[in-house]
């Protein structure tokens, strides 16, 4: 597992059950083949001690990785859908596990639950550590039948031929995808149906601004900008599958709202340049001048995340100083304006699923009120609500 070791020596460990071999696809791991009845005996006594759901029923998985005395450096795994329990065993001091939404998790002598698709890593230890990792392989649900005939044998109780997810995987498997046509389907009907009863021509009224936007994994990406000025209602659309944060400067004129600019501001591929473009922008406003920011796919790269100076001309427009840094695919919406007080700014941000709309009144220069946050979930859109999850 080189992706675990600074070493590229093989790490003592192994992974039963379900496993991805080279060449030969999602199979039952050698180490399970070759010893069954082990494998049976750990897989046992994991569902004996696993915590139960919510509905109280057995935490699913279908792979089982046992690691002896090392520390994985940072990485994120390849081939899991998600959730994940660890528990490290042993007389050890240290050793907690590491992850970029928890922080540190004390998992010695008890289960924890935690993203492996999130960034994670074992702290430093000393002594004796043998750590157990019950997760399911994202090919859980399209294997041979054979295969997961045999891995249900060992215990396992994620493995399966027909392509179904299990209730409880359903959300995930969204989560870290893009919508299939059925799901987009479901959620171009929940945007008409919003058009039709929330439209900004129909519920703005005078001096109203509003943004709404989503992510690539919906449609593609896409949504609006919006305000009731001079001309009326004014809407702006923020063009599909466009990386970097589109920005739209308003002014008044005899006392209401009027567009200035709108554009995108690529900070995907050209960060440096956007972001001084950004700044450059908001030092030449007048204080009292409105903004309105929104994403239409991803704000900034993996690799690649926003910098301090686009943070720093935020906090000019009324961002709070613990403002959360914006995500890589995360749904994200400001309103605010220059000069305005820290904290004083419209925003929010939520997930790579997330439907996002803000709603504010900006009656005169140098002043907002905010109104309505809207964080409505895809997948709730897509599948419902009600299914089975961790504890």
């Amino acid at each position: 597992r080189p992706n675990v070791t600074d070493t590229g020596r093989p790490v003592p460990g192994m992974c039963a059950g379900l496993v991805f071999a080279l060449g030969q696809g999602a199979r039952t791991s050698l180490i399970s083949t070759n010893h069954p009845q082990m494998t049976k005996f750990l897989v046992k006594w994991c569902r004996a001690t696993l915590p139960k759901t919510k509905k109280g029923a057995e935490f699913p998985f279908s792979s089982l990785q046992v690691n002896y005395n090392y520390a994985a450096k940072k990485h994120v795994d390849g081939n899991n859908i998600g959730p994940s329990y660890i528990i490290s065993l042993g007389k050890h001091t240290g050793g907690n596990l590491w992850t970029a939404d928890q922080g540190i998790i004390e998992c010695h002598d008890q289960w924890k639950l935690f993203d492996g698709n999130t960034e994670h890593y074992t702290t430093p230890f000393k002594g004796e550590r043998i750590s157990f990792i019950a997760f399911a392989h994202e090919q859980y649900n399209k294997l041979e039948a054979p295969i997961a005939k045999n891995l249900q044998s060992l215990g396992f109780t994620a493995a399966r031929s027909d392509r179904k997810d299990l209730e409880f995987f359903a959300r995930f498997r969204i989560e870290r995808s893009y919508l299939t046509e059925e799901h987009n389907a479901k959620f171009k009907a929940e945007l008409k149906k919003r058009a039709q009863k929330s439209a900004p021509a129909s519920t703005l009224k005078l001096h109203d601004v509003a943004v709404e936007c989503y992510g690539r994994q919906a449609d593609r990406g896409g949504g609006w900008m919006a305000f009731h000025g001079i001309n009326g209602v004014e809407t702006l659309q923020l063009t599909p599958n466009s990386v970097g944060i589109w920005c739209a400067e308003l002014k008044f004129v005899d006392g209401k709202l009027a567009l200035v600019s709108h554009k995108r501001l690529d900070f995907y591929n050209k960060r440096e340049k956007a972001t001084a473009e950004f700044q450059k922008q908001v030092e030449k406003m007048k204080d009292g001048t409105p903004v309105l920011l929104g994403i239409a796919d991803t704000a900034c790269a993996a690799s690649r995340p926003l910098g301090q100076g686009l943070y720093n001309a935020l906090y000019k427009l009324g961002a709070p100083k613990d403002m959360p840094k914006i995500e890589y695919r995360a749904a994200w919406a400001f309103i605010g304006y220059k000069g305005a007080k820290a904290g004083t700014a419209q925003h929010a941000m939520g997930t790579r699923s997330t439907l996002l709309r803000l709603d504010a009144s900006i009656p005169k220069k140098g002043s907002l009120v905010k109104k309505d946050v809207d964080n409505t979930s895809i997948i709730d859109v897509c599948i419902g609500t009600g299914q089975d999850s961790a504890k």
